[in-house]
């Protein structure tokens, strides 16, 4: 539990999405003051109510207990103090229809902050960012305030769905302007995490996120290549890189399929942006940004086509399964999310067909509010149907009695099963209406293993 003699307990986080409501609560729970500001009246509903307004194991817990305690407090504007505070920025940096940083929220915040900041307060700033936004555009404008502040960048880095575990973990990278605000910075963090990382200055902490991303993003890339390249081959991708790394330590492919989120779709080209002008080029992680988003639009094309030879015009009904950008850990962020967009790219090519989706974690009525079509129940949003396409990989879908549904369907059904999954089924593999990403050729089954 933090003193009661913290200089820095006072806390402001700007901006109370994933990120910002997250760290947020976890600080109040260790006994920070914290102030969040948020301008979304959904978000101010849901608080008012205990509650965050996205799903995260055991969020709500600490919202409703510390907003009780009133160690977490909050409002659509940054209020007076004379205490001495910490202002972090969590705002959101997406990007435009040309791939470039929407960076209007960082500055529009920054000089919400220039005006309210005493002298000697700390400025974080949290958001995924392109390179020099932090010295060139947030600095400045603080420094027009005529205010002493310190200044650092702190780059988020959990994951969704074990966010406040990994807050209490993770090492923390701390970039600063200055060798107070570093240490500044890291005694603050210090007092969250026990590992805390000090880097040479802010572009290198900038960096450091973008880079973690980038990484990320490449990895999944290599994995979908393999499985385009097997599209085209009487292959399964899934056992070529199954059978490639069993006992092999020098082959560690992950599961192709879809990849999407908040972060993965936008930060390569953050990264990209961030070259130009220097004669720098990202080469790598704009090929694997290139390979993660042809995933949906080969499978698009595929099931797209299987579904116009083989269905007729009056049974054209589509089913989408898993809408939340990922189902590992288990989330109800629809940003980035595949499922989207093979829904939209399924409408503009099917045109005729009836495209209805389901989720675990996502309540039907609130997908319906989005305007998507669902059903109270997974049954219920089967019938009918003559396509079923499983797109995250929540656990909950291996659970599905794929034979059973197939065997039982009045016509012919397609099952298109991005994470292959089911590629080692008996009755499914042989199934000319099965088939998976980076099993486009149906590569036989036969018997292997090991010698």
């Amino acid at each position: 539990m933090l003193v009661e003699d913290f200089e820095d307990k006072h806390v402001v986080v700007i901006g109370l999405g994933y990120v910002g409501l997250t760290l947020g609560a976890y600080l109040s729970e260790l006994g920070f003051q914290v102030h969040g500001v948020e301008i979304r009246d959904l978000v101010l509903d849901s608080l008012n109510k205990g509650e965050a307004f996205f799903w995260e194991p055991k969020l709500d817990e600490l919202i409703a207990r510390n907003i009780e305690k009133g160690s977490l407090t909050y409002s659509k504007e940054i209020p007076e103090s004379n205490h001495k505070r910490v202002f972090i920025i969590t705002v959101g940096t997406p990007i435009d229809k040309d791939k470039n940083a929407i960076l209007h929220s960082i500055t529009n915040v920054s000089a919400q902050v220039a005006e309210a900041m005493n002298d000697g307060d700390m400025v974080i700033l949290r958001s995924t960012v392109k390179l020099n936004t932090t010295t060139n555009i947030v600095k400045p404008i603080l420094e027009s305030s005529g205010k002493n502040f310190d200044l650092a960048f702190c780059p988020e880095r959990t994951l969704e769905g074990a966010a406040l575990m990994e807050l209490g973990a993770l090492p923390q990278i701390v970039g600063a302007a200055s060798s107070r605000a570093r240490d500044r910075a890291a005694n603050f963090f210090q007092q969250v995490t026990p590992n805390v990382v000090n880097v040479s200055n802010i572009e290198t902490a900038e960096m450091i996120k973008l880079v973690d991303n980038m990484q990320r993003d490449v990895y999944f890339a290599v994995s979908n290549e393999v499985a385009h390249l097997c599209n085209s081959q009487p292959i399964r991708a899934s056992e070529v890189i199954s059978a490639g790394k069993l006992g092999y330590k020098r082959t560690n492919l992950a599961s192709p399929g879809p990849v999407g989120g908040p972060c993965l779709e936008k930060d390569s080209y953050l990264l990209s942006e961030s070259m130009e002008g220097f004669g720098g080029l990202a080469r790598i992680a704009i090929a694997a940004r290139a390979t993660n988003e042809n995933v949906i639009t080969e499978a698009s094309e595929f099931i797209s086509n299987w579904i116009n030879k083989n269905v007729v015009k009056s049974r054209k009904k589509v089913v989408v399964l898993g809408v939340a950008f990922k189902g590992v850990p288990e989330t109800n962020d629809l940003r980035g999310s595949p499922s989207i967009t093979l829904m939209d790219s399924l409408s503009k090519i099917l045109g005729d067909a009836d495209i209805y989706c389901w989720d675990p974690v996502i309540p039907h009525s609130e997908l319906e509010l989005l305007g998507f079509r669902s059903g109270s129940t997974l049954s219920q949003v089967l019938l009918d149907t003559s396509a079923i396409i499983l797109v995250n990989n929540h656990p909950y879908f291996d659970n599905i009695d794929l034979v059973s549904i197939s065997e039982s369907s009045d016509g012919p059904l397609l099952i298109y099963d991005f994470w292959g999954r089911n590629d080692q089924n008996l009755f499914l593999a042989g199934n000319k209406q099965y088939y998976s990403w980076g099993n486009h050729s149906k590569g036989s089954f036969g018997v292997g293993g090991k010698n």
